[in-house]
């Protein structure tokens, strides 16, 4: 059922276009207007560029958070899962998923393209993208944790930035760190191991609670 609920998802997504195509504009703008306003040069946007990147997609994938659960909610498809016999927790496991493809997924893709304008070196690429692939799981659920809280309130994109914005700051952080710590030798990082620990616990604690929320709504 959470493979059937998945693949529904991304129908709807690419018959709509979906919010992946936004997250992309939005992501490429960012990067854009950023390099833009410091300047353009290489001395200056190298050392910023993980920075400029992470916050292009943490950015990028809060725009498509209101998306997860919002539309579902108000025609009714979600309360037709449940009574198909879906749980809450599988249905927050298949929007995770169906979310991390369609949102994430293309935004990973266009990391590398973005990395090479900014004149980022070849291990430096290697390394956000390592970073950014272990931080997903959770970009993800705590995205899909906010939209299972607001799903009833029209218009709550700025709730769902006041609900993660304390979550994806540690990821940001260790992130981070991890740029300036691993190299080519030590990719295992100890900063690289807490953001690993983020994602694991995002997960156990994330989608049991998106589940309780939903519950909540739909009552």
């Amino acid at each position: 059922m959470i493979y059937n609920a998945v693949k529904r998802d991304l129908i709807i997504a690419s018959r709509s276009g979906g919010s992946a195509f936004h997250g992309l504009i939005f992501f490429g703008l960012f990067i854009s207007l950023v390099s833009i306003s410091l300047g353009g040069t290489n001395d200056v946007l190298n050392p910023l560029s993980p920075a400029i990147i992470w916050l292009a997609i943490i950015f990028s994938t809060m725009l498509s958070y209101p998306n997860i659960f919002q539309e579902d909610f108000k025609d009714g498809n979600l309360l037709q899962l449940k009574l198909s016999g879906m749980s809450s927790l599988d249905i927050c496991i298949a929007k995770s998923v169906s979310f991390s493809i369609q949102s994430i997924f293309p935004l990973l893709l266009s990391v590398p393209i973005a990395a090479i304008l900014l004149n980022m070196a070849f291990i430096d690429i290697k390394k956000i993208l390592i970073t950014l692939i272990i931080a997903t799981p959770g970009l993800t659920v705590y995205g899909v944790l906010s939209s299972a809280i607001v799903a009833k309130i029209r218009g709550g994109t700025f709730f769902i930035v006041l609900i993660t914005s304390p979550f994806l700051i540690p990821l940001l952080i260790f992130g981070l760190e991890n740029m300036n710590s691993a190299t080519e030798i030590k990719i295992f990082t100890t900063e690289l191991r807490v953001l690993i620990g983020l994602s694991l616990i995002s997960t156990a604690i994330g989608l049991p609670a998106s589940a309780a929320a939903l519950n909540t709504n739909m009552e």
